[in-house]
């Protein structure tokens, strides 16, 4: 795995141990160095190796990545690196270096799993450490059912904000889908109208999808 790149990063799913492939788990076995959050972390509480936790001081993070180049070392992403994860920061970074990536899991594709829907033609967006107006360009046709949205949330824009920001734009009807904790014991999941969703109480990470219709 590390013969061609000192560097892996490895998608290790929505947080479950049960949602980490194979693949995953043997790029993580063979590394020095694993770095991650907390839960990812958790996942690979077995091996017996170097480890750092990911806080929000990414200028921490690159330093210590500087000061172990070179060691078989592993990034540790919840869902899949190619969707919203840290894969474009590590690889400003190090411009011109081989990374290995190894996907992972995504919870929009759990909780399209959950819906048993495609999801060809959703546009996918994330809430998590970013501005509500990111939603703003799809609104309108969300009120003509002409997109359909798959929003990641986090951090302080849980799927009740997002729902309120709905309501503030005046849909308020709009019928949403939420999960949160997919794949793990807390997972809970609901239709529910967006003002609905602004009073509940969906407070963990999750996936809220809209523009879609319950069967």
């Amino acid at each position: 795995m590390f013969k061609d790149s000192w560097l892996t990063v490895i998608g290790v799913g929505p947080g479950s141990g049960e949602y980490v492939t194979p693949a995953a788990r043997r790029a993580a076995a063979a590394a020095e160095v694993l770095i991650g959050g907390r839960k990812a972390l958790d996942l690979f509480a077995d091996l017996e190796c170097e480890k750092m936790l990911i806080t929000g001081d990414l200028e921490r993070l690159r330093d210590f990545l500087l000061k172990i180049r070179g060691r078989p070392t592993a990034v540790l992403v919840s869902g899949d690196p190619g969707l919203f994860s840290l894969l474009p920061w590590v690889k400003r970074q190090f411009p011109g270096e081989k990374i290995n990536v190894i996907p992972g899991i995504s919870s929009i594709q759990l909780a399209f799993a959950r819906l048993a829907c495609g999801w060809e033609d959703v546009v996918f967006l994330s809430c998590h450490g970013r501005s509500l107006e990111v939603l703003e360009p799809y609104l309108p046709r969300l009120k003509s059912a002409q997109v359909r949205l798959a929003i990641l949330t986090g951090g302080a824009n849980t799927p009740p904000v997002i729902g309120r920001y709905l309501v503030d734009h005046g849909l308020e009807g709009l019928m949403v889908w939420v999960g949160i904790e997919l794949g793990g014991d807390g997972e809970q999941t609901a239709w529910l109208t967006a003002a609905e969703l602004a009073r509940s109480d969906f407070l963990g990470p999750g996936v809220v999808i809209a523009g879609c219709e319950p069967d």
